[in-house]
């Protein structure tokens, strides 16, 4: 059980090496958010249920939390602005995505 879980761990690892910070956090909070609603859910012998009902709260939290920390910037007076706007409303140019160094 313990190989598949590293084998299970890898394999996330790599598929979410091109993903968004977006998709990388829904996919990181699902992990843990499984993780602990099957902890909780083994308690009451409920241990699938737990584990899915975690995962899916844990998605859309990672999601609502990443896409606020994913900032996009507006190449033409400089101001910073959450992933879910596109345009400047300040000039009306399109933002770009701020490139972390290291991705």
């Amino acid at each position: 059980m313990k190989k598949i879980t590293v084998f299970l761990a890898i394999g996330l690892l790599m598929c979410l090496g091109g993903c968004t910070t977006v998709q990388r956090g829904a996919a990181a909070g699902a992990v843990a958010g499984g993780a602990l609603g099957a902890v909780i859910g083994h308690q009451s012998g409920r241990t699938a249920q737990g584990a899915a009902i975690g995962a899916g709260a844990g998605g859309v939290v990672g999601a609502i939390v990443s896409e606020q920390i994913e900032k996009k910037f507006c190449p033409e007076c400089g101001r910073r602005f959450t992933s879910s706007v596109n345009v400047c409303p300040y000039d009306g140019t399109e933002l770009k995505i701020i490139e972390k160094k290291g991705n």
